[in-house]
């Protein structure tokens, strides 16, 4: 039996609630002093303290998926460089880059974001009513009833990613090139997505884009005994990872993108990030915020959460294969 219209609907909501939950969580981080976003408190209404291991886990989210976006800009490439940010949610990183935080984004031509037109609507409001966030935007123009918002380089569209052919037309009227150096973004969205979809996303990735990077950051590792319990859970609160099982290793994260002809792929999960990427001083830094009881729990979960990246070249391939985490040398 398919799902009904109304299930389908049902579960987008569901889903539009973890852009909710994602960004309470950032904040969350930010007001404890693990990392800086200025920007963040202007999409939460009610501020929560989460947990010292979901604080930890987005700090290190942020800094893996930020540290391998920045070098993705850093490239030194003939043409001007544009970014695609699929269900981007409350996703601030546009404003961190505009604001200076950053330092040099000149290199950056374009940046989208793409997520349901609940989410955008609610977004672009929020852009209006804050001049700390429409002061850093060019020319802003609220089109399509509300659900786009469009700029001199700052493109908010509301639309389906089941519904690929639409994104890109709406990518495409906005000035998208396809021969640009590109990167896509997916923080915690291709698994939502049935595998058939996600795929449709990455063939056109492969066959259409000249210069393309993609990061992503999802959950993996489904059958282990706490693989289970995690689906159990999200499954408590009606949220199916429906990608999960055709991805559930990091091996399966990069296979996902050497089977289509990627040049490069790698995927690590959050536990070697936090033990083997971080430099010991940042890591004594967290401790002094909070203190982490929960160790065994926390290298459970970790150890479920996984960041990949993925690089396919015919101008640069050499300069897109020299963005990696470093890892901390031993001493």
């Amino acid at each position: 039996m398919g799902l009904s219209l109304h299930d389908n609907t049902t579960q987008d909501e569901v889903i539009r609630g973890t852009n909710d939950d994602a960004t309470v969580s950032r904040l969350s981080a930010v007001n404890l002093g693990y990392f800086k976003d200025p920007f963040v408190q202007f999409f939460v209404k009610r501020p929560i303290r989460r947990s010292p291991i979901i604080n930890r886990g987005s700090y290190i989210r942020n800094y893996a998926l930020d540290n391998l976006v920045r070098q993705f800009i850093n490239l030194d490439t003939p043409k001007k460089k544009q970014i695609i940010s699929l269900g981007a949610g409350f996703d601030t990183r546009y404003f961190l880059m505009k604001s200076g935080q950053w330092g040099d984004c000149s290199q950056l031509s374009k940046y989208f974001e793409v997520d349901f037109p609940e989410v955008v609507v609610k977004k672009a409001m929020a852009i209006k009513r804050r001049p700390q966030l429409y002061e850093l935007i060019q020319n802003v123009r609220i089109v399509r009833g509300g659900i786009e918002l469009a700029s001199d380089e700052y493109f908010l569209l509301g639309g389906d990613l089941r519904e690929w052919s639409e994104i890109v037309q709406r990518l495409v009227h906005y000035g998208f090139d396809s021969t640009a150096p590109t990167l896509v973004i997916s923080e915690c969205v291709l698994i939502y997505l049935e595998p058939e979809h996600s795929n449709m996303i990455l063939n056109w990735m492969t066959q259409e884009l000249t210069d393309c990077m993609f990061v992503l950051y999802e959950q993996i590792r489904p059958t282990d005994s706490f693989g289970k319990v995690m689906i159990r859970n999200l499954q408590s609160r009606r949220i199916e990872l429906k990608g999960i099982h055709a991805y559930p290793e990091l091996e399966d994260q990069e296979t996902r993108f050497t089977r289509l002809g990627w040049d490069g792929a790698k995927a690590v999960d959050t536990n070697t990030i936090h033990d083997q990427y971080l430099d010991r001083s940042d890591i004594s830094r967290m401790a002094r915020l909070e203190i982490l009881d929960e160790l065994e729990e926390w290298h459970l979960l970790a150890g479920h959460y996984c960041v990949a990246w993925a690089y396919k070249s015919a101008t640069a391939k050499d300069k897109f294969a020299s963005i990696q985490l470093d890892r901390v040398q031993k001493t």
